[in-house]
């Protein structure tokens, strides 16, 4: 009788013992699983976080380009004046600093976080890396666009100082391909200023010989015209001779009343030779 009742609390004490280990581990697998939980939820929050802030530097990258392209417009004489541009671009850089302050600020707190965590998340520790690297590019872009921005004015009017240098360099060139010369006087005159001189002949020069451009003649007596809009020229007296003799089809004379007027009818061959002497003796 004493045998059975050891042994009936001997079954006693061991369901006991059972019982209480269960208790354990199921205290313990709550735990495990309030681990899990916090841990995805952290994961969760981070992850979002990261995401939050990539679209935000996105939004900043379109509206560097936008900034960019509305300045290049007016660097380009293109739409609104530079003051009105960089008023409007710096209040939207300003905006886009404002942004990448808070996104800095959320940065530093995800990298705290994922300091003092008990666990570590690489995968997580290098997407934040990555995320401050790309931070600190669109930091630096921005500050060099403001600076492009806030400089706008003085680059604008230095290009269109150096558009009108070049401008006025053209026409002045296109005026001086476009430019001849003429000059009028008697045979004795022109000899005399060293514009025409003879060449060839015989008999010293008394028989057949040829006026001509004298050499090394100087142009302070000429007059510059247009060849193209300078058709008529009127001369005192009577036209003795034209140098470098012209192609007769290319002009024409006509007097009257003491003048006689040169008109230019093919002005392309007319002056093929950019110098023209009008050899005349009075009427």
């Amino acid at each position: 009788m004493r045998s059975l009742q050891i042994l009936l609390l001997a079954g006693v004490i061991v369901l006991a013992g059972c019982g209480k280990k269960d208790d354990e581990m199921e205290k313990r697998n709550l735990e495990l699983q309030a681990e899990l939980a916090a841990r995805d939820q952290f994961v969760e929050e981070v992850t979002g976080s990261i995401h939050e802030i990539h679209d935000r530097l996105e939004t900043v990258w379109a509206t560097e380009k936008n900034i960019m392209r509305k300045s290049e417009a007016v660097e380009g004489g293109r739409g609104l004046t530079p003051v009105e541009v960089k008023e409007k671009a710096l209040d939207r850089i300003a905006k886009i600093n404002d942004i990448l302050k808070a996104n800095r600020k959320k940065v530093k707190d995800l990298q705290e976080r994922l300091s003092n965590s008990r666990l570590q998340y690489t995968g997580l520790e290098k997407m934040v890396d990555d995320l401050q690297t790309r931070l600190e590019e669109r930091e630096q872009s921005v500050a060099a666009l403001q600076t492009r921005v806030m400089n706008l004015e003085g680059e604008v009017s230095e290009k269109v100082k150096i558009i009108s240098a070049r401008d006025v360099t053209i026409e002045n060139q296109a005026r001086e391909m476009s430019s001849v010369f003429y000059v009028v006087g008697t045979e004795d005159e022109l000899e005399q200023r060293g514009i025409i001189t003879e060449e060839g002949g015989f008999l010293w020069g008394l028989l057949g010989s040829t006026t001509v451009l004298a050499p090394g003649f100087s142009l302070v007596d000429f007059y510059p015209i247009d060849r193209v809009e300078d058709v008529n020229i009127d001369v005192e007296g009577t036209i003795d001779e034209i140098v470098p003799k012209r192609d007769p089809t290319s002009y024409e004379l006509k007097a009257s009343e003491g003048h006689t007027a040169l008109k230019i009818v093919k002005p392309e061959e007319f002056w093929k030779q950019r110098h023209l002497v009008i050899v005349s003796y009075p009427q």
